[in-house]
């Protein structure tokens, strides 16, 4: 077997699941899954925005940043709401976490992947979503005076 990185391997094995290691610092299991995410920065913005993650651990979430959508900057702090398929035993749940913007990586097709470090995270059920009929509203131009 040839040297690497001028070091004769006995095992190589054990060469490479150490080398596999140096270059992966990930420490948690990444699960490839796309769901659909809800991200808000502050309270403030009344508006979350609709994203689809990549792949998902413990520890970070890589999501698909759709190339309409502003993008964060780095170390921005931001919650994660993770829509989980809905389980029988406890119905909708969903995957909050308060999460850091790592790194933005530019792709093909104009949608960057974002990645967050996730710091904090708790499942709690989905806020139900109020329907509004619009046909009840009044024209805009009558609410004006």
């Amino acid at each position: 077997m040839p040297p690497i990185f001028g070091i004769v391997p006995t095992c190589p094995s054990v060469i490479n699941s150490d080398l596999q290691q140096e270059m992966d610092r990930r420490s948690k299991t990444r699960v490839d899954v796309q769901l659909t995410c809800l991200v808000t920065a502050d309270r403030i913005e009344a508006t979350p925005l609709r994203v689809i993650t990549e792949n998902v651990s413990r520890t970070g979430i890589l999501m698909r940043w759709a190339a309409d959508l502003p993008l964060p900057e780095v170390s921005k702090t931001m919650t994660v709401d993770v829509q989980l398929p809905e389980n029988s035993d406890f119905g909708p749940r969903v995957m909050r976490c308060l999460a850091t913007v790592v790194r933005i990586t530019p792709m093909a097709g104009d949608q960057p992947a974002v990645a967050f470090e996730v710091t904090n995270m708790r499942f709690i059920k989905p806020r139900p979503r109020r329907a509004r009929d619009l046909a009840a509203m009044p024209v805009a131009s009558n609410r004006i005076s």
